[in-house]
């Protein structure tokens, strides 16, 4: 009776040792999702597209000024309208799709203005900033994708902050300037959905930023 007591005792003793070495384990690594996310940056990608829509505001108005810079501002904005625009058709619009109450209509509507934006983009960088023409088109082009900025803040992104939790917002962040450093920078007319973003980044990414380079060699 009191061997039996005494094995009866050590039992419990074993559990408790596995529970706090899995503890340990777990703590230690974390899943693959998170170290994307901590290498990347946690940035909500709602407040990074954001930010994002500030700088081509701004960038606009610097495309427009005369002078030695204009060729360069106006290639800094057509990138950065470029790879924002990449990473909102490849990842953030489908998000809303899925999370929103009526996320099919209102990413159908986002891509619809995109597409237009994309023609008047293309026709702008076909002009360059010293042909004919120009600060027309550019005030176009300012014209319409300010208004889509707006729509999408308003419409979109401030649905998705209610709708999806902080630590997928912080993620999506993450796939979002994962996206941006690999995009086309310049406007293609048949890149403008998820499924043609991701099969352009790994051709015409390397494409745009090898023609980028040797045009900042010959200027």
């Amino acid at each position: 009776m009191v061997t039996l007591t005494k094995s009866a005792a050590q039992v419990p003793q074993m559990p408790l040792r596995v529970g706090k070495a899995a503890a340990k384990t777990a703590k230690a690594a974390p899943t693959w999702s998170l170290r994307i996310t901590r290498s990347l940056g946690a940035e909500n990608a709602v407040d990074l597209l954001v930010r994002q829509h500030r700088q081509i505001r701004l960038g606009f108005l610097k495309a427009a000024l005369p002078g030695p810079w204009r060729s360069r501002n106006f290639h800094r904005l057509m990138r950065l309208l470029a790879v924002h625009e990449a990473a909102e058709e490849a990842h953030v619009h489908p998000v809303a799709r899925r999370a929103l109450q009526h996320g099919r209509e209102v990413a159908a509507r986002r891509r619809h203005e995109e597409k237009a934006a994309k023609d008047l983009l293309i026709s702008l960088w076909r002009t360059g900033p010293d042909g004919p023409g120009y600060l027309r088109r550019l005030n176009e082009a300012r014209r319409v994708i300010t208004q889509h900025a707006a729509r999408e803040e308003r419409e979109e992104f401030t649905a998705l902050r209610r709708a999806v939790s902080v630590p997928r917002l912080r993620m999506l962040g993450a796939e979002v300037k994962l996206t941006q450093a690999y995009a086309p920078t310049r406007p293609h007319r048949w890149v403008n959905n998820e499924a043609t973003n991701k099969l352009a980044a790994p051709v015409l990414g390397p494409v745009d930023r090898a023609l980028d380079a040797v045009r900042r060699r010959r200027s």
